[in-house]
């Protein structure tokens, strides 16, 4: 079940689309912001860097639930490249868009850390219409019970699921939202304090992933089955032991930097110690 929201000719804008569109969009521009505060006329490189990855991300998610249901696709190949019939990984494209973004940000001489602190701030917008658009559409959906009665009001709802049969159900889709809605805060408070910076996604990425691999327990969607679990819940703990790693380097890194970077400040240095990745690019 996914409710058709335009149909105009050839042109269909379907419920679970437009919000998982409008929250990229919007995650975009807070990248381009953050950019532009950084160093003026730096949001376009910014934005280079969360395009390739973003583009990267689709690639891996679609992989990586291909992989998953290859006994669907394996009769099916030339539904592989039509992702807009539905089916991303979202850990997938994690996996294969950080590698892209890292890349693309050398090239492009973005500092590594302020770009991540901005994507800390644009990934929970994208996860928060994500969990809505399920909402609509009837993915992620949760058990059903007996009747609303038996549960508080805030943790059920009459709800369909992707056949788009409506049963009183645990919402998940609306908890996935409060939790991204959550992390969102988060991230605001830490950037507005100045908190953990370099730190802020990984921390992030790793919260995500402890936070949903919880949710899983009450999700009642199709899944494939691996190490005898949902699959999606054995890569939900991935990506916390990806964020755990990542935030344990940045910070050793970081405690490594801290003495140079105090005698720079002693010696009167400091312009040669700074960070240059956002000066304008020769030529």
């Amino acid at each position: 079940m996914n409710p058709i929201l335009i149909e105009a000719g050839p042109l269909t804008l379907r419920a679970y689309t437009a919000w998982l569109g409008g929250g990229l969009l919007l995650a975009l521009g807070v990248i381009a912001w953050r950019g532009e505060q950084h160093a003026p006329g730096a949001a376009t490189r910014w934005l280079d860097a969360a395009l390739a990855a973003l583009a990267a991300g689709v690639v891996g998610a679609r992989l990586l639930h291909v992989a998953l249901e290859w006994d669907y696709f394996a009769d099916r190949l030339g539904e592989i490249p039509r992702v807009w019939l539905g089916g991303l990984a979202w850990h997938g494209g994690v996996l294969l868009a950080l590698p892209v973004a890292l890349v693309v940000v050398r090239r492009r001489r973005v500092p590594l850390a302020a770009w991540t602190d901005a994507l800390a701030i644009a990934w929970p917008l994208g996860m928060l219409a994500a969990w809505m658009g399920c909402r609509t559409a009837g993915c992620a959906y949760g058990y059903e019970v007996r009747t609303l009665a038996d549960r508080p009001a805030w943790m059920v709802a009459e709800l369909p699921d992707v056949y788009g049969i409506v049963a009183p159900r645990l919402d998940v889709q609306l908890a996935g939202a409060v939790l991204s809605g959550a992390l969102l805060a988060l991230m605001l408070l830490l950037t507005w304090r100045g908190w953990l910076s370099g730190l802020r996604f990984w921390l992030l990425l790793a919260l995500s992933g402890l936070g949903f691999s919880l949710l899983g327990f009450f999700r009642a969607d199709p899944a494939a089955m691996l190490l005898d679990r949902r699959a999606d819940q054995v890569f939900d703990l991935m990506i916390l032991l990806l964020g755990t790693a990542g935030a344990c380097l940045v910070w050793i890194e970081q405690r490594r930097a801290a003495p140079a970077r105090w005698h720079a400040e002693e010696t009167g240095d400091e312009a040669d110690s700074g960070d240059r990745s956002d000066q304008p690019e020769a030529g």
